[in-house]
């Protein structure tokens, strides 16, 4: 009985063993078929190259290579890498206009709490003006709008300031009223908070109304067409919202003299733009 048993288990261990040598064959097969697979289609597939951030770039124009950054020749014989795209797919890292600092090419000073940059005042949303600066309407820019609206009454249009100077305090009710009404930020996009408001510099107006309706009325295009004759520009264009930081304002009007005026106008931009600077609340440094 014993030796039955023993040749019964034999043979069992036996199926065991074959079973197991089987899987194991099976297993090493598979293996050889992965690797086999990984090797002729994976393996040599080139990788895509990315270049470095700071690895200067050229533009292709045909056969024009034109160098956006770096230099031909170097000390130490440092060698250059450079990438060439076609000019439809170069995204040119422009000169960042939203960040605060310095601003190359413009002179920025900043005189008893009040921000000049090339000698104009810039009063936004980066930029305010103490809560006691208080100097009332600008002689100079009151005298230029009676100017225009003189000229613009001999043609049949009548313009005439239906705000002008607004305090420190008269801006903050009015803002206020704003966020109450409609949220902060719908107020912020219509509406100044105090301290960052043109019309407390005394070199903003308002001309006529401030409804939305003014835009492509008769006066609205003369104003346009004819203010930067007299030192002004429409302050929140359109199209430059994003940029000024305020909705389109047809009837706002900024005095900056009459060179600056025709320089913005014929540039095409706004006065953000033309000084180089940015009109954002996070970048605020109040001189209140």
């Amino acid at each position: 009985m014993g030796s039955s048993k023993t040749k019964k288990r034999t043979k069992e261990q036996q199926r065991r063993d074959t079973m197991q040598a089987y899987g194991v064959m099976v297993g090493f097969f598979a293996f050889i078929l992965v690797a086999a697979v990984y090797f002729m289609f994976f393996r040599n597939t080139e990788k895509p190259k990315t270049e470095p951030a700071d690895v200067p770039q050229t533009v292709t124009r045909e056969t024009e290579t034109v160098k956006l950054g770096g230099s031909s020749e170097t000390e130490n014989s440092v060698s250059e890498t450079t990438t060439t795209v076609r000019t439809e797919e170069v995204s040119a890292q422009p000169v960042d206009t939203n960040s605060p600092g310095e601003i190359p090419g413009h002179k920025l000073e900043v005189k008893n709490g009040i921000t000049y940059v090339d000698g104009i005042m810039i009063v936004n949303k980066t930029y305010s003006l103490p809560s006691d600066y208080n100097p009332g309407l600008d002689p100079e820019a009151e005298a230029a709008f009676n100017s225009m609206a003189s000229q613009a009454w001999g043609e049949g249009i009548s313009l005439f300031i239906c705000s002008g100077f607004r305090p420190y305090q008269e801006q903050e009710r009015l803002y206020n009223m704003y966020v109450y009404e409609r949220g902060e930020e719908e107020a912020d996009r219509v509406s100044s908070r105090p301290g960052h408001s043109e019309h407390q510099s005394g070199l903003s107006m308002d001309i006529n109304t401030t409804e939305f309706s003014f835009a492509g009325t008769p006066e609205a295009v003369w104003l346009a067409d004819h203010c930067a004759d007299y030192g002004f520009i429409i302050r929140f264009p359109l199209g430059k919202e994003s940029i000024t930081g305020y909705a389109y304002e047809p009837w706002h009007i900024r005095y900056v003299g009459v060179e600056a005026a025709k320089a913005i106008e014929e540039q095409g931009v706004c006065l953000e733009e033309y000084l180089g600077v940015t009109s954002d609340y996070r970048y605020a440094e109040d001189m209140n």
